[in-house]
């Protein structure tokens, strides 16, 4: 007796299956994925229906002559994911994807990762108090760019001499971190729009976004002497190691990061190792 195929949904074209799938990624991700889906459809020049697994084997191959490793990596991951959404509701027959391997790529976290003294000549290299804060809690609170981007003044709660913020992050996930009592202040202090509740603003008073958060880093990095590579998640990971460093424990910083497991935490222990055996 024949199993009856259940479809899924009633997506009859790729548009409709595309957007299905980057409903559940973050804004900054739909941009990137956005970006490797439109490539990937322009190499192949065929409906997702039609895609057989030579087709993404070379899309990888092309890919690896002009971008890093890294870029290769993501671009690959996206398609990977796109084709097995496909199939989970029913769209795709088959995922062809699931045959790709995604090209490994150099751990160069700890190349990443900035000295107490950078991150200090960094934040002192700000313009104003709006970018002084913004770098501070990115830093101080561990911070992802749309986090910060994304709080409101109703995220935030006075506590003892600091404050705690509550931040919507990667995944949809809701988590609450501490402010320290050095920053609350100057926090607290920040002008505010009527047109948003957001707490870091443009000079136009619309909610400030990741663009703008990049460029003032790269700015700060210039006058301060920092790494031009350097990035917003720079920062984060900054906060991390010297947590570490200074003897935060290993669940807590998981918690305050938010992260989806303690493997992913873990890493920071091997980014900068304190004994080896060189030493011996």
């Amino acid at each position: 007796m024949a199993q009856l195929h259940l479809v899924k949904t009633n997506a009859t074209n790729d548009q409709t299956v595309i957007l299905m799938w980057l409903r559940s990624k973050s804004k900054s991700s739909q941009v990137t994925y956005t970006s490797a889906v439109k490539q990937f459809l322009a190499f192949t020049d065929k409906d997702l229906t039609e895609v057989v697994l030579e087709d993404v084997q070379l899309w990888v191959s092309s890919l690896k002559l002009r971008y890093s490793p890294c870029t290769v990596a993501n671009k690959t991951n996206a398609i990977k994911s796109l084709l097995s959404f496909g199939q989970k509701i029913g769209y795709l027959q088959f995922n062809v994807g699931s045959a790709v391997q995604t090209p490994k790529v150099k751990d160069n976290l700890a190349q990443r990762i900035l000295e107490i003294d950078e991150v200090k000549r960094l934040v002192e290299a700000t313009k104003s108090d709006r970018d002084f804060v913004l770098l501070a809690l990115m830093y101080g609170c561990g911070l992802r760019v749309s986090e910060v981007c994304g709080l409101t003044w109703n995220d935030l709660k006075r506590r003892q001499e600091g404050g705690q913020a509550t931040v919507f992050g990667k995944g949809a996930k809701t988590r609450v971190v501490l402010i320290s009592a050095s920053i609350w202040p100057r926090l607290m202090s920040l002008d505010r729009s009527e047109k948003t509740e957001a707490v870091f603003t443009s000079r136009t008073g619309k909610p400030m976004d990741r663009t703008r958060v990049h460029r003032i880093i790269k700015d700060c990095a210039k006058r301060a002497g920092v790494s031009e590579k350097i990035s917003s998640h720079w920062l984060r990971h900054s906060h991390a190691t010297h947590a570490i460093e200074g003897g935060c424990d290993l669940h807590l910083l998981q918690q305050s990061l938010g992260h989806s497991s303690l493997a992913v935490t873990s890493r920071y222990l091997h980014a900068r190792p304190d004994q080896g055996s060189s030493q011996f």
